[in-house]
C-alpha cells in the first residue's frame, strides 16, 4: 500500500517525489520496475489538489516482432483530496475527488498509481528498431510456378508417400 504523508504540508505549493516498489502499488515486479511518482501539491487548510505524474519501465511485447523489451511508460492524474461534502455520491462515475478528514495524516494513493501505470501502456507497442526490420511475408518452401510443386527434388520424397502423391495428382 502506498500512502503520502501530508503532515509536513502547510498551505501553499509543494513538490514531492516517491519511488515505490511494484509491490507497494500492487503491480508485478516482472511487469514494472523503476517506478517514480512526482507530485505537485496545492495545499489549503482542508484540501489538497494533487497533480501526479507516474513514470516506470514496463515489460512490453512488440506487436511487430513479438520480442519482449523494457520500455518507458508515463501517465498523469489529477485528484482533489478534500472534505466529505466535495465527494460525489457512491454511484457517480468519477474518482477525481477523494475524502480527506481534518484528522488524516496521510492519503492513500495505491490505486491511483496502479491504474495510471496500467493505462499508460500503449495500445500498439513497437520495439525500438522494429520499424526498420523486414517482416517475412512467405513461409515454407517456395513453389515452382509452372508445376505448382515445391522446388525440392522428387527423390527427396519418402517412398512410402509416393503412391499417395500419385493419387493426389491423378497419376495413378
Amino acid at each position: 500500500m502506498l500512502t503520502l504523508d501530508i503532515t509536513p504540508f502547510r498551505s501553499g505549493v509543494h513538490e514531492a517525489t516517491l519511488t515505490p516498489s511494484p509491490a507497494d502499488v500492487e503491480l508485478e515486479p516482472e511487469e514494472f520496475r523503476d517506478i517514480r511518482v512526482d507530485m505537485h501539491l496545492q495545499c489549503q487548510r482542508d484540501r489538497i489538489l494533487a497533480t501526479m505524474t507516474m513514470a516506470a519501465q514496463a515489460h512490453l511485447t512488440c506487436d511487430r516482432t513479438l520480442r519482449t523489451f523494457w520500455g518507458d511508460v508515463e501517465g498523469t492524474y489529477v485528484v482533489l483530496f478534500g472534505p466529505e461534502h466535495l465527494v460525489g455520491e457512491e454511484n457517480d462515475a468519477y474518482d477525481e475527488v477523494r475524502p480527506m478528514h481534518p484528522t488524516d495524516t496521510e492519503v492513500e494513493i495505491t490505486d491511483i498509481v496502479h491504474d495510471t501505470l496500467k493505462l499508460a501502456i500503449p495500445q500498439r507497442v513497437v520495439a525500438p528498431g522494429a520499424e526498420d526490420e523486414d517482416i517475412p511475408m512467405q513461409f515454407g518452401v517456395p513453389e515452382d510456378e509452372e508445376t505448382g510443386a515445391t522446388q525440392t527434388e522428387e527423390d527427396d520424397i519418402d517412398p512410402r508417400w509416393r503412391k499417395l502423391k500419385e493419387l493426389k495428382n491423378g497419376d495413378a
